[in-house]
């Protein structure tokens, strides 16, 4: 079983502090995410729970969080996604002229389905993810 990773990252004409605002807030992405209905953080904000649209519930604990860089990587402990040793990682940079370029990214490993299509699966989330924040920033 190999490790697979995913990666997406999007350049977004805003100020990087305004763009870390919302993506570095480990508790936020039900703001700028559609199919995230509520979050709720545990264990002194170190662990989220994410309720789905579909009632899924997502579990997920922060492993590093960085406010002067600007990242942080969590853990997922459990959740609908066929997928063990899960970890992912935001982080927003200075892009340069008030730009940012904000990165969604993972790895994990995959037993039981086809690891193309959750890569695939995943990197749609991340890359649509990102889209809504651009959208919702301001």
């Amino acid at each position: 079983m190999k490790t697979i990773e995913v990666s997406v990252s999007m350049s977004i004409a805003c100020p990087a502090e305004r763009v870390w605002s919302l993506l570095g807030g480990f508790d936020l992405l039900p703001r700028w995410i559609d199919s995230i209905v509520s979050s709720r953080l545990d264990d002194g904000g170190r662990l989220r729970h994410l309720e789905l649209t579909d009632g899924a519930i997502i579990v997920e604990r922060l492993l590093e969080f960085s406010e002067g860089e600007r990242h942080y990587s969590y853990a997922l402990l459990e959740g609908p996604l066929p997928v063990s040793d899960y970890v992912g990682r935001v982080a927003v940079r200075d892009d340069g002229e008030g730009r940012t370029l904000a990165t969604w990214s993972s790895r994990f490993r995959s037993e039981k389905a086809n690891e193309v299509e959750i890569a695939t699966d995943l990197e749609s989330f991340y890359r649509t993810g990102l889209v809504l924040l651009c959208h919702k920033r301001g």
